[in-house]
């Protein structure tokens, strides 16, 4: 994978589920705790949560899979992206391969349970994360930049 098209899209990943992750999930969040116009459960009902080896409690409401969501999915490309807008390249490419890692983990556990085609493609996009991640961050220079890259 070229270096640019690799940090390209760790970029793009962390950009994508460090903005959607965070939506979504305050989104199932306050879908459990209110009555909203457009609820999450309007489409998603909590029962899909059934077949997850998950104490009653968490798949009572759409409540714990959106801070699951939240901090699973959201905070590591959050991070990430913080990192990087302050130059800290290796950093941020840690935590995006850590989001990956995550991304990776969260979705091959629901596919075992809750087999579905969403899931397999975020699975995907996971591995794929990870993978740019990776190369990207062995692609820095000994200052932490991209090789070639001029300082700020």
């Amino acid at each position: 994978m070229p270096s640019k098209l690799a940090r390209g899209f760790a970029l793009f990943m962390n950009w994508f589920d460090g903005i959607c992750a965070p939506v979504c999930g305050l989104w199932m969040m306050a879908s459990a705790l209110f009555a909203l116009p457009l609820s999450w459960n309007d489409w998603m009902p909590a029962s899909i949560l059934d077949p997850l080896p998950l104490p009653a409690f968490m798949k009572e409401d759409l409540f714990w899979a959106g801070l699951a969501l939240l901090l699973v999915n959201g905070l590591p490309n959050v991070v990430a992206l913080a990192l990087r807008s302050r130059g800290r390249l290796a950093a941020s490419y840690a935590w995006g391969i850590a989001a990956g890692a995550l991304l990776i983990s969260w979705t091959a556990l629901e596919l075992a349970f809750i087999p579905n085609g969403v899931s397999a493609c975020y699975l995907a996009l996971g591995a794929l994360q990870l993978i740019a991640s990776w190369h990207s961050r062995t692609a820095l220079g000994r200052n932490g930049r991209a090789e070639g890259a001029t300082p700020r």
